[in-house]
């Protein structure tokens, strides 16, 4: 007698849904060649950018990590600023690879920004299913597109890019991860990661969450138990990296200042800083206008999908286009939750737009040859390069620079014309003149000697190589009417520390007569004006 067949399959494996096996995508250098040649175009398009000098903010964040690395000064402690410490932890990392130099960040941020653009264009295939050719490539290069085609020096070396970059990390690994476990694990890891760079982008890691928690409804397994158990490891994966961090900050005594200033000078800055503020319909337009005219397409294109997947029932269509819906609203409310408009905080947007790129290219020409994906998509997103022709109204830096960039490497132009064209008049920013103040400084001091700045301008001290002798090397925390937290308590620390350490030269502002910035409030004080530039005043230390 023949053997009888026995059914061992148990009732909870006989309702798991069945994967349906799908034929293989082509494998080897020919699947991977499309992705490698518009990947090597994205990195070709960064080079411009190492070219690009500090603003005040970047400056700000070398100073901050310089003084970590090379001294010791603990930031919040020994030096102030009111960012989370992502941010100088990547400034760190420039200089500790790059030493002092204003190209480091550069480097550092092409390579995050090529590495986030392949996340973006990984990130469309649904979990089981193959990368279409090209996808990751096509990521890549839509983002750097998307962000140095749109964004000036200005506006890029920023956080935005960072927080978003990981956020985006933590919704792949939500969306294409086998395990759930492991999923969960490195939802939280990067989600740690994202929030310790700045905190909007909980929006992102929400996206994650979400996504995480729809796959586990949709496999079944949404379960008390279930839950508690990925909860686990993404909330302890999620501590990890803020833990650590933490816990240097206190081994350092640094605690106390990192809450106070993180926490309650920020407060207090949010509170009463009026600037930036918009209306609903400009924060909204903004969307359009900076990536015009590509976002006109990219927008509808998401809706029209969604709607397309819908009528037809396809829940592979319907996921991908919900999510880039989805991590649109989130970079979007990343921006609102800082009620601040500013064109550097749009910088989260450039990776969802890429996202949405790929998605549609991919879903238009499913049916086209790969080589046809490949040259569509690059015709297509270059046009975004357009949008630079409504962003030089504004800042006439965009328009020209790639010009500049190629008659100075010509020796067309010298350094000073060069830096010439890295200016925001409606905020009294010239390079080329903190770069003629930096250079006197550095000319006529020794490295041990210090120097103080007033004002809002470190990029200065990143030219001069110099350093401030105290915390408050910048001084809108003691005289911006909207940032007087502990006003008179950081004032009398500031006056302590010139005292006990009196720098050998002062910059101060021209057109301040009055003050801390004012060059008559040092004079006072027995320094005598030595140099002048454009916006500056120098002044030295009186001989004992």
């Amino acid at each position: 007698m023949g053997a009888t067949a026995v059914d061992v399959t148990s009732k909870e494996e006989s309702e798991r849904p069945v994967r349906i096996a799908k034929p293989e995508a082509p494998s080897g250098w020919r699947a991977a060649l499309p992705d490698v040649l518009l990947g090597a175009i994205a990195a070709v398009a960064t080079l411009p950018t190492l070219l690009y000098p500090f603003g005040r903010d970047q400056g700000l964040y070398h100073y901050v990590a310089r003084e970590w690395v090379l001294r010791g000064s603990v930031p919040y402690k020994d030096v102030l600023d009111h960012k989370t410490p992502g941010i100088y932890l990547l400034h760190a990392l420039s200089v500790l690879l790059f030493g002092e130099t204003m190209w480091g960040i550069r480097v550092l941020e092409a390579l995050g920004v090529l590495a986030f653009g392949f996340v973006a264009g990984a990130l469309v295939a649904p979990r089981g299913e193959a990368h279409a050719p090209g996808a990751r490539g096509a990521g890549m290069l839509a983002t750097v597109v998307f962000y140095f085609g749109h964004f000036d020096f200005w506006s890029t070396a920023q956080s935005e890019i960072w927080y978003a970059g990981f956020g985006m990390c933590a919704v792949l690994a939500a969306r294409r991860i086998e395990r759930t476990e492991r999923a969960a694990a490195l939802v939280g890891l990067f989600a740690g990661i994202a929030v310790l760079t700045k905190p909007p982008s909980v929006w992102f890691v929400l996206v994650a969450v979400v996504v995480l928690a729809l796959r586990l409804r949709g496999e079944g397994r949404l379960t008390p138990k279930k839950c508690a158990r990925e909860l686990g490891w993404l909330v302890g994966m999620g501590a990890l990296v803020p833990a650590l961090v933490l816990g240097y900050f206190g081994v350092k005594g640094a605690l106390p200042a990192m809450k106070d200033i993180v926490v309650g000078a920020n407060s207090y800055y949010v509170k009463h800083e009026v600037g930036a503020v918009a209306r609903l319909d400009q924060h909204l337009g903004y969307i359009l206008w900076i990536f015009a005219p590509t976002s006109y397409v990219l927008l509808p294109g998401l809706v029209v999908g969604l709607v397309f997947g819908a009528r037809r029932k396809i829940a592979p269509i319907i996921e991908t286009f919900a999510l880039g819906l989805g991590l649109v609203l989130a970079a979007t409310l990343a921006v609102a939750m800082q009620g601040k408009f500013y064109l550097l905080h749009w910088g989260c947007l450039p990776l969802p737009l890429a996202y949405a790129a790929v998605a549609i290219a991919a879903w238009a020409l499913t049916k086209a040859r790969v080589w046809v994906l490949a040259s569509v998509f690059v015709v297509v997103v270059l046009l975004g390069y357009r949008a630079t022709e409504y962003f030089a109204n504004a800042f006439p830096v965009q328009r020209d620079t790639l010009d500049a960039e190629i008659k100075y490497l010509q020796g067309t132009y010298d350094r000073r014309a060069f830096d010439v064209r890295f200016q925001s008049a409606a905020i009294g920013f010239f390079f080329h003149d903190s770069r003629d103040v930096g250079t006197w400084l550095e000319a006529h001091t020794t490295p041990d000697e210090t120097v103080t700045v007033r004002g809002f301008q470190p990029e200065i001290y990143v030219v001069a190589h110099r350093r401030h002798a105290g915390r408050f090397f910048w001084t809108t925390f003691l005289t911006n009417p909207a940032r007087a937290y502990r006003r008179e308590e950081w004032l009398a620390e500031e006056l302590r520390d010139f005292t006990e350490h009196p720098p050998k030269y002062v910059v101060a502002l021209d057109f301040m007569h009055e003050g801390l910035d004012s060059a008559e409030y040092h004079e006072a004080r027995g320094y005598t004006r030595v140099a002048a530039f454009p916006g500056y005043v120098i002044l030295e230390r009186a001989a004992k």
